[in-house]
């Protein structure tokens, strides 16, 4: 039997992972994302989906930069607690007791 599936967005698993963004405290924000993936590797690059309407998209178009934080078993509270309460209201980082670290720059060169 064959059944026709109509096109969508059904490639899984897609892995979760925790995106911060901003480039000074007050803006600091942390975003549990599941639309991330590979764009080409030859050079380096990969995607992220984020809606208009989420509290870290204005920080994301403001800065043009996040990081894309893998997630493992010992982040499965975070990464839950990320993705259903907003940054807007409450501090991520802090209630997950998730701490920036110094950034480190590199530079691609092509």
């Amino acid at each position: 039997m064959k059944i026709d599936w109509k096109p969508g967005t059904m490639i899984n698993p897609l892995p979760a992972v925790l995106v911060t963004c901003g480039s000074v405290p007050e803006e600091y924000n942390i975003i549990t994302i599941a639309w991330v993936g590979t764009l080409c590797t030859n050079p380096p690059m990969c995607y992220i989906s984020v809606r208009p309407e989420r509290h870290s998209y204005p920080i994301l178009k403001k800065n043009m930069e996040f990081v894309i934080n893998l997630t493992n078993r010992d982040m499965a509270f975070a990464t839950d607690w990320c993705g259903v309460n907003s940054g807007k209201n409450l501090i991520n980082l802090r209630r997950c007791s998730l701490h920036p670290a110094k950034r480190r720059w590199y530079r691609h060169l092509l």
